[in-house]
């Protein structure tokens, strides 16, 4: 029975597609309805490295967002997305992360049931180049406010998002401690 179970649980893994998401992309509507748990991606990180200037912030006071930097590992979440569903998804997360920051790549994920090649948005080399310290960026989530809201409530987005799934990482949580005072 066991081996079995094995067997449905890979066949399971192979009709879907995974996205795995490490920003305010854990709580968007596309991925809601999806299956979802713990995941790690081993070998980047995350890294206040793209700018939103509609949803969180505008173009005279962009709002910094999280992006995926090379090193250390990143907790996320891995959505499980039905087959037949692939392309209507993939479709709205490529308007959504905006593909000139980023690329989509599948990479291995580590999930509590075993490992999964899930869709993930890194970001361009290009763009990790410019980490701004923890003092900017402080300063440029507390100006920030677009169509979704503020730059304070960006960084509350990702802290609720984490939080359900014991997921945590010192840069967002350190932010979010500094924007509270």
């Amino acid at each position: 029975v066991g081996s079995c179970e094995a067997s449905e649980s890979r066949d399971r893994r192979r009709r879907v597609a995974w996205v795995f998401a490490f920003g305010s992309l854990m709580v968007d509507a596309v991925l809601g309805r999806y299956r979802a748990r713990p995941a790690r991606l081993p070998d980047y990180r995350r890294a206040f490295l793209h700018e939103s200037r509609r949803r969180w912030g505008t173009p005279e006071s962009p709002c910094p967002i999280l992006g995926l930097a090379p090193g250390g590992e990143c907790w996320g979440l891995a959505f499980e997305v039905p087959d037949a569903e692939r392309r209507a998804v993939q479709s709205a997360l490529e308007k959504r992360e905006a593909a000139q920051e980023r690329r989509r790549e599948t990479r291995t994920t580590e999930t509590p049931e075993g490992p999964v090649d899930a869709w993930v948005w890194v970001s361009w080399p290009s763009n990790g180049s410019g980490e701004a310290d923890v003092e900017t960026v402080e300063a440029r989530l507390r100006a920030a406010h677009g169509v979704v809201g503020t730059g304070i409530e960006y960084v509350r987005t990702l802290v609720h998002a984490m939080e359900p799934h014991g997921i945590r990482d010192p840069l967002v949580e350190g932010l979010w401690k500094r924007l509270q005072d």
